[in-house]
């Protein structure tokens, strides 16, 4: 499973930064802020606040 998912993960990367292009590009184009940027920002932050409590409490635990 693991060797799945990182052989997957370019392809992932790829694609995501192709759809954020492309949402750029439409936005630009019409006029109206990408609403993508937003989102992403929220999940990303969200991510690394896990990654930070569950790195804590695994510290924490020994």
């Amino acid at each position: 499973m693991v060797l799945t998912v990182r052989c997957a993960r370019p392809i992932v990367n790829y694609t995501a930064s192709r759809l954020i292009f492309l949402e750029l590009w439409a936005a630009q184009r019409l006029g109206r802020p990408p609403i993508s940027g937003f989102i992403g920002a929220g999940i990303t932050d969200e991510f690394v606040a896990e990654f930070h409590r569950a790195r804590q409490h695994a510290t924490t635990n020994v």
